[in-house]
């Protein structure tokens, strides 16, 4: 009997907005066939734990905090075998999809120290670009987020998870936050990068990171200084952590991290580097970045067109049943089991 894959739904292009579910599907897709599994686009962070309150933000903080409380699950005969990113891979490969089992021991060892590294910091890009930028949150994040969750959560969900969102960039990175929790829902309701108190930023403070052509383009299109300074405070961000990728991938002997085939480090960053340059944007930043200085992540990209071409047709993807959807009726039920 196949197993199900719940994963956060379809925003724009891509069968999964959320990197750690479109890695477990993108791990699927190479290791397992079809009649091994099912994907179930539930959109539900509930089901990821034993009780959690909507009442904010426990419910969404533990979806950026706690690795194991965040979609995606696994569920076999409707219990929950395995949830996050790291916990599903490791119920892959304990079910002999394991596309680690070649590597040496020393491989495997740095196989999870970059998959650590991928995913620590590149999530703090993708939260970036699709919470925290204020275009892709208002045109894409916001209305795609409302068409997979129902009502009434549908309307509260992307507030809970832009803030969410904030408080973890924060955290991260030893930012003191512009608003404080007693102002959610006054201050915090206006998306974009407000957040961060020290907004002065100049050039010479990126340029090793951050070509000035992309700078004049970033400038241009910005919504303000405070959002410019931001763009370019993420952007740093990222070229810090795409040259270590970068070096990485131009000591592999393959196209791919460890070799000729993908090991699981791959699928987490190729699904990462999907999120933050596929959809469309007003400002492709990321896109730009690896374009103009890093060949080796291009090269990687244009190699694994056919890889990364994730068509949910070519798999069986199951209606999220009504019992599995985020509703205020499901959560009490959920949490009271009544």
């Amino acid at each position: 009997m196949p197993f199900e894959l719940h994963v956060w739904g379809s925003i724009g292009e891509l069968p999964s907005f959320d990197p750690d579910c479109l890695a477990a599907i993108l791990y699927l897709q190479v290791a397992a066939t079809p009649s091994d599994y099912v994907i179930v686009p539930s959109s539900n962070p509930l089901l990821s734990n034993d009780c959690m309150l909507i009442s904010r933000p426990i419910l969404w903080d533990n979806m950026l905090t706690d690795p194991s409380d965040r979609l995606p699950v696994v569920r076999v005969n409707r219990t929950i075998v395995a949830s996050g990113i790291f916990d599903v891979l490791r119920f892959f490969q304990s079910e002999g999809f394991d596309l680690n089992s070649d590597l040496s021991p020393t491989q495997k060892a740095q196989n999870i120290a970059l998959s650590t590294f991928i995913s620590d910091n590149f999530t703090i890009l993708s939260l970036y670009i699709q919470r925290l930028h204020i275009l892709h949150f208002q045109e894409i994040f916001r209305p795609g987020l409302i068409q997979l969750i129902p009502f009434p959560l549908q309307y509260a969900a992307p507030m809970f998870l832009f803030t969410a969102a904030k408080r973890r960039i924060a955290h991260v990175h030893d930012l003191d936050s512009a608003t404080s929790d007693s102002s959610f829902g006054r201050n915090s309701s206006v998306p974009g990068i407000l957040f961060l108190k020290k907004q002065a930023i100049r050039y010479s403070d990126v340029q090793d990171t951050v070509p000035k052509t992309l700078v004049d383009k970033i400038n241009k299109t910005a919504g303000g200084a405070s959002e410019f300074s931001g763009v370019l405070r993420m952007l740093n961000l990222a070229g810090e952590v795409l040259a270590s990728i970068e070096s990485a991938l131009s000591e592999s002997e393959g196209p791919y991290l460890f070799g000729e085939k993908p090991k699981s480090a791959d699928v987490l960053l190729l699904s990462h580097l999907l999120v933050e340059t596929l959809p469309k944007y007003a400002s492709p930043f990321v896109k730009d970045l690896i374009e103009s200085r890093y060949s080796y992540i291009q090269k990687y990209l244009d190699e694994n067109k056919d890889l990364v071409s994730i068509n949910l047709e070519d798999v069986k993807v199951a209606s999220v049943h009504p019992q599995d959807r985020l509703t205020i009726r499901n959560i009490i039920k959920k949490c009271t089991g009544y």
